[in-house]
């Protein structure tokens, strides 16, 4: 972080990152809508072309320390008992990124690659709705406080739970003109949550948001 960059003021609490794995673990979810909203992302960048399944910041969504031979982890499971809790198949090896190459997309996503490039085709959210969310809207909340467990917030006012949400939007390009697209696949409910969302930031995370987010 540079001397000019703002300073996170939060950060989301180990409980809400737990809390988030478990939400997400007990739906059904094709662990591809990662690449999804990674690729949708670069679309609206202009970037599509630039794509690749082993960028960092589509790796850093989903790296974890904490297992000898499997780097990532991410709570999308679509085959499998779900019991809400993590399970060992959250873990993933380091040939993930092989799996979502344009030559070899997963089953379920073959609509986000033609002629061995990305796409993202017009019809994208009917199909992530139908393939990849079983036509069921997933938390924004929980996408919100796992994929963002590792970057800081600027906020001034108490925070809460609309702040993830708000963040989860910010960090995959959600803009209020893209609403109808938002609500077709994500929900916004927020429970009642024994635990706090946020805690003081520490030097050193990713900033989510600017001065004129406080």
């Amino acid at each position: 972080m540079s001397e000019d960059a703002p300073v996170p003021t939060h950060v989301l609490t180990k409980d809400a990152v737990r809390w988030s794995i478990d939400t997400l673990g007990s739906q059904r979810l094709h662990p591809t809508f990662v690449m999804y909203l990674y690729l949708r992302k670069q679309r609206r960048a202009g970037a599509l072309a630039q794509a690749s399944a082993s960028s960092d910041e589509l790796l850093d969504l989903i790296n974890m320390p904490g297992h000898p031979t499997k780097p990532y982890y991410f709570p999308l499971i679509d085959r499998g008992k779900r019991t809400g809790k993590p399970l060992a198949t959250f873990w993933r090896a380091a040939n993930i990124p092989g799996s979502w190459s344009p030559t070899s997309i997963q089953r379920g996503a073959s609509w986000l690659t033609q002629d061995r490039q990305y796409v993202v085709p017009d019809s994208h959210v009917e199909l992530a709705l139908q393939q990849m969310l079983y036509n069921k809207l997933v938390s924004a909340l929980a996408l919100g406080a796992y994929f963002l467990r590792n970057d800081g917030f600027i906020l001034t006012a108490e925070p809460t739970a609309e702040d993830v949400i708000s963040g989860f939007r910010a960090k995959f390009d959600y803009p209020p003109e893209t609403e109808t697209e938002f609500t077709s696949l994500f929900s916004t409910d927020v429970p009642k949550a024994g635990f706090a969302w946020f805690e003081p930031a520490t030097t050193g995370a990713i900033v989510i948001g600017t001065p004129t987010d406080a």
